[in-house]
C-alpha cells in the first residue's frame, strides 16, 4: 500500500485540523487520557495535565498515521485501487474510530468496496458517528459524496 506524498500531507493536514493539537493530557468526548493528536495514552503511564514534547507529539502522530493507513487496507478492499479522495476519508475514519470500530460500517465499507461512493456517503451519515464528532462528520461525507 502506498500513497503519494501529496495525499498523505493532505490526510495529515485534515487529521491536525480535525483532532487538534495538544501538548498536554486531557480527557477525550469518552473520558479516556490522550494527548498530541488525538493519541490516546497508557491510562496507566500518564496523568492529565502532565506536559507532553513537541518530539513525542510527532512520533505518536506518525505512528497513528501508520496504523490508520494499516486499518484502512485491512477494513477496504483494494484499498489502492480507490480514488485519492476515497481514501482520504477512509483513513480518516480509521484514524478516528479504529479498525474494531471502523469494521462496524458494514454498509459504508460494502459501497466503498463496490465502487458507490455516494451510498457510502449516505451510510456515513445513517450513523451514531455522525452526530458524535461533528464538523468532520459533515466535511468527510461531503468528500465522499464528491468521489
Amino acid at each position: 500500500m502506498s500513497l503519494s506524498e501529496e495525499l498523505k500531507n493532505q490526510i495529515k493536514l485534515d487529521l491536525q485540523r480535525h483532532e487538534g493539537i495538544r501538548f498536554d493530557i486531557y480527557l477525550d468526548t469518552e473520558g479516556l487520557k490522550t494527548g498530541g493528536i488525538g493519541h490516546l495514552v497508557n491510562q496507566d503511564d500518564w496523568n492529565v495535565g502532565d506536559e507532553i514534547l513537541a518530539a513525542q507529539v510527532d512520533r505518536w502522530f506518525e505512528e497513528d498515521f501508520d496504523t490508520a493507513v494499516t486499518d484502512a487496507c485491512a477494513v477496504f478492499l483494494n484499498f489502492d485501487s480507490h480514488p485519492d479522495d476515497a481514501k482520504r476519508v477512509c483513513v480518516n475514519m480509521a484514524f478516528n474510530l479504529g479498525r474494531s470500530r471502523l469494521s462496524k460500517f458494514k454498509n459504508m465499507i460494502r459501497y466503498v468496496n463496490e465502487g458507490n461512493y455516494l451510498m457510502a456517503a449516505n451510510e456515513m451519515v445513517n450513523s451514531k458517528w455522525y452526530s458524535q464528532v461533528g464538523n468532520r462528520s459533515v466535511e468527510l461525507v461531503n468528500i465522499m459524496k464528491e468521489v
